[in-house]
């Protein structure tokens, strides 16, 4: 293809030229190997060579199926769970189906689908791409040289004196290779910070989602004590009026019920900003949708060892600081092969006064004296540098998060445990046995007393949800350690223990022995 382009070329030149059709056909078949020899050589690529290239598989750290586990888990069920991530979604929905009630798994899907952000960042992939073709298309052009003379004096033949000159510069110290090698790392580390994005926004929604469930349950235990202290206030108000308790009692007990009615504006105010928050992350506007899961889920149980290697094995900002420095490493090569610059090569072809022809290879080039590009090396080494130092501290940093992130699970796992194991437990009692009381008539025992053992039990129930919203949020905060957003979704089980092996009963005895 190369080749014929050059000759559709020389003709158009010749004919606007007015040159003799014959003498350019003796010059297209002497310009003919020359050509050839540049496309063996990979100096010239055919227009279409570039996009018919392979470009290289994207990495995929979330995918259409479950995410790896982590050793020593199990998934929660014995098929595969639903995507967590679908990185391929390319048609945004406005808004979610009215009154649709979302998991955390539809949560978080529902905002890599519709999440502003991350259409704007995706759009990065085909800038990487465009660099791809520009790495696959040779840099130079072909350069055309025609003169053409009017000769006068003795002894001319001919009037019209010609020379013809394609040169090209032809880069013989792999300046290309380490281009595309460079385009190819781009656009993987492209790919691996749009991962990056959309484990941010993984993150970020699920926090948001708990968000939601922990101010739905407070609220929940608003309303619960309001009832409770309604009931309080009837069952007073009884006991006034048969005389087995003074009118002041019935004074506290509505006190109470006044004070529980003030807090649950607050409550819903607190849940409105939460849901502002979700509906953000969903990149919607509307707001009759309904969220359902629980705060309380399992994390996989395996070591700090396996933690900390899974974080530096699918972190996708690690990966991409990575690709980043193989990169620079590319740039650099890239600069120091083109210290010297290209020699230029290409046939050429003169035709005289007296009609002698001249048919040769014109070779020449730059002469690296007064600049052979050091200060670009010495920049690309300095970007080289920094970008091994960048691999470094997020590797670092990739190990702090996960050891952070292990810490904060555990201190709120105990806490959550030491509720609902103990405190919940009595207080519950407490309750059930003061009224128990307050029903008997013990002279003990008064509004006052109910009262507050009933404030103590709300009080411990909300601090209890306190204590699993803290939970979920170390959840989350070990899945973006990781790099896997499945961990803050719970679909990772605890493996389970392995069962003892069965105790061997004794052989019957023979019927021989007694």
């Amino acid at each position: 293809m190369t080749v014929v382009c050059l000759g559709n070329w020389a003709v158009f030149a010749a004919e606007a030229v007015g040159v003799d059709m014959r003498c350019h056909a003796k010059l297209v078949l002497r310009l003919t190997p020359f050509a050839v020899l540049g496309v063996a050589s990979g100096c010239v690529s055919p227009p279409e060579s570039a996009l018919t290239n392979r470009m290289p598989a994207p990495p995929k750290p979330f995918t259409n199926t479950h995410p790896r586990p982590i050793a020593a888990s199990q998934p929660t069920t014995a098929t595969q769970p639903p995507a967590v991530v679908q990185t391929n979604a390319t048609e945004p929905v406005a808004v979610a189906a009215s009154g649709e009630v979302l998991d955390p798994n539809a949560a978080v899907q529902f905002a890599l689908r519709n999440n502003p952000m991350l259409q704007a960042v995706r759009q990065q992939r085909g800038f990487a791409q465009g660099g791809i073709v520009i790495a696959r298309t040779y840099q130079y052009n072909p350069i055309s040289q025609l003169q053409f003379f009017g000769v006068t004096g003795g002894g001319v033949t001919n009037r019209l004196s010609q020379a013809h000159k394609i040169t090209m510069d032809i880069e013989v110290r792999h300046q290309r290779h380490f281009r595309k090698q460079a385009a190819y790392a781009a656009l993987t580390r492209t790919e691996w910070e749009i991962a990056t994005q959309e484990l941010a926004v993984c993150v970020a929604a699920n926090r948001a989602f708990n968000g939601v469930l922990y101010r739905e349950k407070k609220l929940a235990v608003l309303e619960d004590t309001i009832k409770l202290n309604e009931q309080t206030v009837e069952q007073v108000k009884k006991l006034v009026d048969l005389g087995r308790l003074r009118p002041a009692d019935l004074v506290v007990a509505r006190t109470e019920l006044d004070a529980a009615h003030a807090q649950l504006g607050q409550g819903k105010a607190a849940l409105a900003v939460a849901r502002a928050d979700l509906r953000r992350q969903f990149g919607t506007f509307d707001d009759t949708f309904a969220v359902k899961g629980d705060l309380d889920l399992k994390v996989p149980t395996a070591e700090f060892e396996q933690y900390r290697d899974a974080a530096l094995e699918q972190r996708p900002d690690l990966q991409a600081r990575t690709l980043a420095a193989t990169e620079a490493q590319a740039r650099l090569q890239l600069q120091v092969a083109d210290r010297y610059g290209n020699p230029n090569f290409g046939p050429s072809f003169d035709y005289n006064e007296t009609q002698n022809a001249f048919i040769g290879v014109q070779i020449g080039g730059p002469i690296p004296v007064f600049n052979r590009k050091t200060g670009e090396i010495i920049q690309a080494q300095a970007t080289y540098a920094r970008a091994l130092a960048d691999v470094r501290q997020f590797e670092v940093q990739a190990v702090q998060d996960v050891q952070a992130a292990l810490a904060r699970l555990a201190a709120a796992t105990k806490w959550a445990d030491s509720y609902s194991a103990e405190v919940l437990p009595n207080l519950r009692q407490a309750v059930k046995d003061m009224n128990k009381l307050l029903e008997q008539n013990d002279p003990g025992v008064d509004a006052l007393k109910v009262i507050g053992v009933q404030r103590n039990y709300l009080a411990s129930l909300s601090t209890h949800l306190d204590a699993l919203f803290e939970l979920s949020q170390a959840r989350s905060d070990l899945a973006a350690a990781v790099g896997d957003p499945a961990i803050a979704l719970g679909l990772y089980a605890p493996a389970q223990p392995e069962a003892p092996a069965p105790r061997l009963l004794p052989a019957p005895p023979k019927k021989d022995q007694p």
